[in-house]
């Protein structure tokens, strides 16, 4: 499973945004003597999610969370959690990124993301 990662964007318009992605680090190039030099590929990112970062949208989400976790919900709680949910729906829609912003952002995480590898404990134990 691809791990996930977060960094924090401003858009076009200086909306702040919290972009949630995956990052492949590609492979180095190679050479055999039977087939030659292969360039290998490039590291590539690939935008998953985007989401306001504001503290407005991140009252309603903890709001959401601590009305989820009740172990039994009445009535209003649960139409309590239908009216957030679409309060995050309309506000998760001023995230929204343009084609160009999405490539801007994938190419600035590509250039600065600090790569590290997940390896297990057990494989440094000897």
């Amino acid at each position: 499973m691809p791990a996930s990662y977060f960094e924090d964007f401003k858009r076009d318009n200086g909306f702040p945004v919290t972009v949630e992605y995956s990052f492949s680090p590609g492979c180095e190039a190679t050479y055999s003597p039977m087939y030659g030099a292969d360039g290998g590929d490039g590291a590539d990112a690939m935008i998953v999610a985007c989401f306001p970062n504001t503290p407005e949208f991140n009252a309603l989400c903890g709001r959401l969370n601590a009305i989820n976790w009740l172990p039994r919900k009445t009535l209003r709680q649960k139409c309590t959690i239908a009216w957030l949910k679409l309060r995050i729906w309309i506000a998760g829609r001023a995230a929204r990124l343009t084609d160009d912003e999405r490539e801007r952002m994938e190419i600035w995480i590509i250039e600065h993301h600090e790569y590290e590898p997940d390896y297990p404990d057990w494989e440094d134990v000897r």
